[in-house]
């Protein structure tokens, strides 16, 4: 309702003579409408009691969205949609979020949406369907829309089947999206050849019976993204996409002996054109130098942006030359036999890397602005290796991210890592590039209430601003709290001692509140802190 607050809905504001020439917001019901479609359903259905225009506004909103999780509420969406039919009501976009329970329920949702998809004025049509001890088959209306030009449907199992025995008339369609939907190679091939205005395309983890992926003649076509989880038993035939943009493929692999086998695409044929600027690969795509060659026999000279998933990489070090790209990203970077990656692109400037390990960066020839680290670490794996390597790793851009979460599910053990060994072969400063910093644990709050890790953090690196992640299985998260109050009254006692213990080079320590703009000079009297919320951190170094 906060949205509606500066909206004069009554008009008492104006004078006569204003009111008069000019309409007000009841007049115009279309306003009406999109605000209410911005708002959450709770929130648009409170609009009603505002006036009669805003009753009827909302009684004929063209946008229609429904969240099902029970049988009564799959009763009220059912009266909505008869008022809708009975008066001719149209409207636009229709979104259903279903759980089916059984298959009774099933059948009043394949009924409902074939309703719904014979509407003439329906321009989207988006499905999320939660199928359990149930199927549903999805009505060949769905295909027949000539108006049609958005279809999404999301399912939570391949328990839900896309079939029909027409030929698909949806010749307005711009969008399609189907994750975990069963459907057959001919059908698919059969929608692509009709939908020639087609913009965006996702599979995601469709059929296993998709042998060829076929997406041609598409001149319209921007947006390619594919996801399989076969082993590699799908090929892809992409050509005559002039226009596209974005091109995503990733096959999924399920176990350690598929990462072993040879190639996982048993034939391809790719062709994506030169306009493509963010190109996205995973999963058995990416395993060796072969794959490496594959991008560059793409011919991609306006490529932007690049994303390896490196799941499956298997030698120790990865050299990558891009004479265009300013946008590298690594994931799934947890091998240890990724040592070295070198990447030769003089016009890179962002390169982000999430993984398990920090292998040695090379980057001759570029200016990079920003690097980010994702780190998921498992606090026994910790040693005074991986913060060199880390620091290290710091040299290589003017400005730094570090988001860690750390695992720990077993019994607490004393963290390995030995401090003074990690002072002396330090042949660098803390780094003063990290602005920002990001911690989170999982299952184990001692990790903040001793400080041998943050030692060895803050030997490396002086960031500017720190953050902390609630943990989900604690209730309580302010460790991190306790453990920078605890050192600030540590330095605060010992202003006169000379040591190199990180505390020392603190100048100033401010906190803020969650939701709260002021910024307060954390002291001994922020014990109050460690009651509520976790608060946010800037520090300021000597």
């Amino acid at each position: 309702m906060n949205a509606l607050a500066t909206v004069d809905i009554s008009g008492s504001g104006m004078n006569q003579k204003a009111r008069r020439r000019s309409p007000r917001l009841e007049d115009v019901p279309e306003l009406m409408h999109g605000i209410q479609s911005r708002l959450s359903l709770r929130e648009a259905a409170c609009t009603s009691v505002l006036s009669k225009s805003w009753l009827h506004a909302w009684s004929t909103i063209p946008n229609l969205r429904f969240h099902i999780q029970d049988k009564m509420k799959l009763v009220d969406m059912e009266r909505t949609l008869i008022r809708y039919f009975d008066n001719n009501i149209p409207f636009q976009r229709f979104e259903l979020d279903i759980d089916i329970k059984n298959q009774e329920a099933a059948s009043h949702t394949e009924k409902w949406i074939r309703s719904v998809a014979t509407k003439t004025c329906l321009k989207e049509l988006s499905l999320t369907i939660c199928p359990s001890g149930a199927s549903l088959d999805l009505p060949a209306e769905i295909l027949s829309g000539k108006n049609l030009t958005k279809i999404r449907v999301s399912a939570a199992n391949s328990a839900v089947r896309m079939t029909t025995n027409r030929h698909p008339a949806c010749v307005s369609l711009r969008e399609l999206h189907l994750s975990r939907v069963r459907i057959s190679e001919e059908l698919l091939h059969a929608i692509f050849s009709s939908c020639s205005l087609l913009k965006k395309i996702e599979l995601i983890v469709c059929s296993k019976d998709l042998k060829t992926i076929k997406v041609k003649n598409l001149p319209c076509l921007s947006h390619l993204q594919i996801v399989t989880s076969d082993r590699g038993s799908t090929a892809f035939e992409i050509n005559h996409v002039q226009n596209l943009r974005f091109f995503g493929c990733n096959v999924r692999i399920m176990n350690r002996v598929d990462k072993r086998r040879g190639p996982l695409i048993n034939s391809h044929s790719i062709s994506l054109g030169s306009s493509v600027t963010d190109l996205t690969l995973g999963g058995g795509m990416i395993r060796d130098n072969a794959s490496l060659d594959m991008i560059n026999k793409l011919g991609l000279p306006f490529l932007k942006s690049l994303t390896l998933d490196m799941a499956c990489w298997a030698l120790g070090s990865f050299h990558f030359t891009s004479t265009s790209i300013n946008r590298f990203s690594m994931l799934g970077c947890s091998s240890k036999l990724l040592d070295v990656v070198h990447v030769t692109a003089p016009k890179l400037l962002f390169f982000s890397l999430t993984g398990k390990i920090i292998p040695s960066l090379l980057f001759p020839y570029s200016n990079l602005e920003q690097i980010e680290f994702r780190m998921g670490l498992h606090m026994d794996d910790l040693d005074a290796y991986f913060f060199l390597k880390m620091r290290e790793a710091f040299m290589v851009s003017r400005k730094c991210k570090v988001i860690i979460k750390t695992f720990n599910y077993n019994v607490p053990l004393p963290l390995e890592i030995n401090i003074d060994d990690l002072r002396t072969r330090l042949l660098l400063p803390p780094a003063i590039n990290v602005q920002q910093v990001l911690f989170k644990t999982i299952g184990y709050e001692c990790t903040w209430e001793r400080s041998q890790f943050f030692d060895a953090f803050f030997e490396i690196c002086h960031p500017d601003h720190i953050s902390i992640w609630p943990d989900s299985m604690l209730k309580h998260n302010n460790h991190f709290c306790k453990f920078m109050l605890r050192a600030v009254m540590e330095r605060n006692k010992n202003k006169t001692a000379t040591t190199s213990y990180w505390p020392s080079y603190l100048k100033n320590v401010k906190i803020k509140q969650p939701h709260n703009r002021e910024w307060e000079t954390l002291t001994d009297s922020h014990t109050s802190f460690l009651e509520g919320p976790t608060p946010e951190f800037r520090l300021t170094w000597c």
